[in-house]
């Protein structure tokens, strides 16, 4: 009933007003006497958030407002014309702090049931617009801009670092957006007119206004100038305006570097017959080229970062991200390829956890094992003076190679995958075809044992080291190109580049050398005999096996020690360890125990202990290509070990069809390939 006297009270009141109205008459309705109840709180509803008028798709702001309309209409049929009728009285008073109003007409209205429907509408209606406002920020107000979250990083940086993004991908209309509305842009004019020039190739204002774009020193004045004045010459010599080049050549760079070397090149230019032999000479695409972009990003190393944002500066930001979280990667055996939306971390799932294969052909200890640049063959070196080629599709024997009158001790591939050098207790090199299985050259020239061979980046040069205290290199065709006295040599290790050789001594050194001078640069000193070393690929460190049981990586940077690793044993055997995983995040080395150990490489932690062999592991090596890694014994077998389930090294269809008895591991002569499954021995410690 009170429900009902309401609404009956609300409508006779409105029409009471809109007669009085039409009448135009002064009367107002009698004042009533003021009621000694509690005054009720005002049922107003909340005032919806203008939005832009225009006409426009549907979004999400614009279901909160159909939303919140809704959900008026439904509470105005619950509690009749009331709002409306206050609503359209604009001078309706609000409410004052303790729930009563102004005007003694309302005062009179019986109390509403707040508890009841109407409060119940209200309540649900206040919630409903808190929520879909919270849910769809930044419609509050036309003008009022929300900042989600607070941030470290200054605001400025990080909008120009997106209008960067932006205009490097090509989306003009968000970047023009982004720039009014956020009153920020990405290049004030001096360094936007510079930009222009330069891409233009208006060389005379691109000089004139270097002063005015924040380079600091004079120093780096002059190497921006060369840098200027080096892409006119160039595009000068293209246009065929040869006095003009070598005008610049004399009056101009002549006096803005010492380099004379430089200076000879660049004059040498000048005898170029076409434009193709300039550009071949100069290694240089042209004035229509990219060559006045790279002039533009090498320029930016000389102007401040405030004013001109380093090129690609949040692609390099996202790089060194991914580069610390492969760091933090415990095991970190496959490519970081998950993208930016979440962080890489490679489970143990995909870390080594079982022995794949066991290949069994050769009929003494394998001595040496070394995967293909390209990932598709390995081959084994061993005692009984044979290597083998062996397909890493399906685990098959490829090729037998005989020649070697004793021991194989190390095997080296060629970077096109087409050859391998085989070197020998027998004192020789022998250079091999992997195509055709057939000896191509032999190799004479050291006194006793060569125990190392290295490939000098090409395919018609290699390296190689023994112990008659002799490094010698070497073309393909069998000719001695250098040779250099040396202490004897246990190992060698080349950088990628070939400006780096690492020599280990028969005693506790290792001699680096610059390998384009074949000049001496420094010695790392050892506490022990060194047995074996590698090098990673980027060249800043080595790790090293010791007669002791020690394991030990160097920073060739500063020539210190920073990490051992410790589980292993090694005494009077040579093991080879190698770096592994994605950039050579893990180290690996065998045991004589008959383990494989691997280690993180940041952190030292020992990371799996792996069980395939039965006797020393000689030798292990790991294949990027192959994602596996591969190891070597004195029981006469090749253990793979996959980086992870569905790795390009995968099993053969049929196991059965390769495997072997010990019958025809006896057959010398059969060339079929010997695999067999894991040994039953074979068991993984994980850490």
């Amino acid at each position: 009933m009170l429900y009902v006297h309401v609404v009956y009270r609300a409508t006779l009141g409105g029409i009471i007003k809109k007669v009085l109205k039409i009448l135009g008459g002064s009367q107002t309705t009698p004042k009533r006497t003021r009621s000694t109840e509690a005054e009720p709180e005002k049922l107003r509803y909340p005032k919806r958030h203008r939005l832009e008028d225009a006409a426009h798709v549907s979004t999400p702001n614009d279901l909160a407002e159909s939303s919140v309309s809704q959900a008026m209409t439904n509470s105005r049929g619950s509690a009749g014309q009331l709002t409306a009728a206050d609503s359209r009285n604009e001078g309706s008073p609000d409410l004052n702090s303790n729930g009563s109003t102004a005007d003694a007409r309302d005062s009179q209205s019986p109390p509403l049931d707040t508890d009841g429907a109407n409060g119940r509408d209200a309540a649900a209606l206040a919630n409903t617009s808190d929520t879909l406002l919270k849910r769809y920020p930044g419609q509050e107000q036309e003008t009022q801009r929300i900042c989600l979250r607070d941030s470290q990083f200054e605001e400025e940086q990080v909008v120009r670092l997106l209008l960067q993004e932006l205009h490097d991908r090509g989306f003009t209309d968000t970047f023009n957006q982004l720039q009014r509305e956020s009153g920020f842009t990405l290049e004030n004019e001096p360094v936007s007119q510079f930009r222009n020039s330069v891409l233009a190739g208006e060389w005379s204002k691109v000089k004139d206004s270097l002063s005015t774009i924040g380079i600091q020193t004079q120093d780096s004045m002059n190497a921006a100038l060369f840098l200027i004045k080096r892409q006119q010459f160039l595009e000068l010599l293209e246009a065929r305006k040869l006095k003009q080049a070598l005008l610049v050549l004399q009056n101009e760079l002549n006096t803005l570097t010492n380099d004379i070397q430089q200076l000879h090149r660049l004059s040498g230019l000048l005898m170029c017959p076409s434009v193709e032999d300039l550009r071949t000479a100069a290694d240089w695409d042209g004035s229509s080229g990219r060559s006045r972009f790279i002039v533009l990003e090498s320029l930016q190393t000389y102007i401040s970062p405030g004013s001109m944002v380093p090129v690609h500066r949040m692609e390099t930001l996202f790089g060194q991200a991914l580069a610390y979280q492969c760091d933090a990667c415990k095991y970190h055996v496959r490519p970081a390829n998950q993208g930016l939306y979440i962080d890489h971390m490679c489970p143990t799932s995909v870390f080594p956890q079982e022995l794949q294969f066991s290949l069994k052909g050769h009929q003494d200890e394998v001595w040496y094992v070394a995967f293909s640049p390209d990932g598709r063959y390995l081959a084994s070196g061993s005692r009984d003076k044979t290597c083998i080629i062996w397909s890493m599709s399906d685990y098959s024997i490829v090729h037998r190679l005989n020649g070697h009158q004793n021991e194989v001790a190390y095997i080296a591939w060629s970077p096109n995958s087409k050859y391998i050098v085989s070197a020998s207790s027998d004192r020789t090199l022998r250079l091999w075809d992997v195509e055709a299985g057939t000896q191509m050259q032999v190799f004479s020239g050291h006194e006793e044992t060569v125990t190392s061979c290295k490939w000098l980046g090409t395919n018609d040069r290699f390296i190689s080291g023994g112990l008659d205290h002799r490094i010698i290199i070497w073309d393909i065709n069998g000719t001695i190109v250098k040779q250099i006295s040396s202490p004897r040599v246990h190992d060698l290790a080349v950088s990628s580049d070939c400006s780096l050789l690492l020599v280990a001594d028969e005693k506790t050194d290792i001699h680096a050398y610059d390998l384009t001078t074949l000049t001496f640069m420094y010695s790392l000193n050892e506490p022990a005999e060194v047995m074996s070393m590698a090098l990673s690929a980027d060249a800043r460190h080595c790790i090293t096996g010791l007669r002791n049981g020690e394991l030990h990586m160097w920073d060739l940077d500063t020539h210190s020690l920073v990490r051992d690793f410790a589980g292993h044993t090694q005494g009077q055997y040579v093991i080879r360890c190698t770096f592994a995983g994605q950039d050579d995040r893990l180290v690996a080395t065998g045991s004589e125990d008959g383990l494989l150990f691997v280690w993180n490489r940041n952190t030292g932690q020992l990371l799996a202990r792996l069980r395939g062999h039965t006797k020393t592991i000689n030798v292990c090596t790991w294949s990027d290509k192959a994602a596996a890694l591969a190891t070597s014994s004195d029981d006469k077998t090749i253990c793979i070990w996959p980086a992870y389930r569905g790795a390009p090294s995968h099993r053969p269809d049929s196991a059965d069809d390769l495997s072997a008895s010990d019958d025809d591991d006896e057959n010398y002569a059969d060339d079929k390939s010997m695999v067999s499954g894991a040994h039953s021995t074979t068991s993984i410690d994980m850490f």
